[in-house]
């Protein structure tokens, strides 16, 4: 691995040749997200603390809703959310005691030469050339297919 070193500023931007029209559509459609969030949001706000504002009570409408209706479905929620979270925390616990604390796990080895070899996918010499080359341009894939 190479050494830190001090770099030019030009090394750290990232040039790409991106449409613009494509970055304009994409900001916009991100507003246009970010904008429905900020409504529905709004929209369950206000009916936890029954305000009527024009604008969300025009959307409630529409929707047929009160503000009971809309706590109603954020409670149920709610407590599904907690007795899924303590299933889950459950769960975890009973495993923790049953099978011990987790720290008996530890990373594979690294594979060796010998045991890429033995898979009997690729030969030495293709091997060798795919470990050794800085640059490698494929006629075809070196790896044999699977017979089963």
């Amino acid at each position: 691995m190479d050494k830190p070193r001090q770099r030019k500023q030009n090394d750290l931007i990232i040039k790409t040749k991106r449409n613009w029209v494509n970055e304009v559509m994409i900001g916009l459609f991100s507003i246009l997200i970010w904008l429905f969030c900020i409504v529905v949001i709004c929209f369950f706000f206000s009916a936890l603390i029954n305000n009527n504002s024009t604008y969300i009570n025009l959307i409630k409408t529409s929707f047929k809703m009160t503000n009971v209706e809309i706590r109603d479905f954020l409670y149920t929620v709610f407590v599904i959310f907690i007795a899924c979270y303590l299933g889950l925390w459950l769960w975890k616990y009973y495993n923790t005691k049953r099978f011990g604390p987790s720290m008996r796990r530890k990373y594979p080895q690294p594979t060796t030469e010998g045991e890429l070899l033995g898979l009997g996918l690729i030969g030495k010499d293709d091997y060798d050339t795919l470990q050794n080359a800085k640059d490698i341009t494929l006629e075809k894939n070196p790896i044999r297919d699977i017979v089963e």
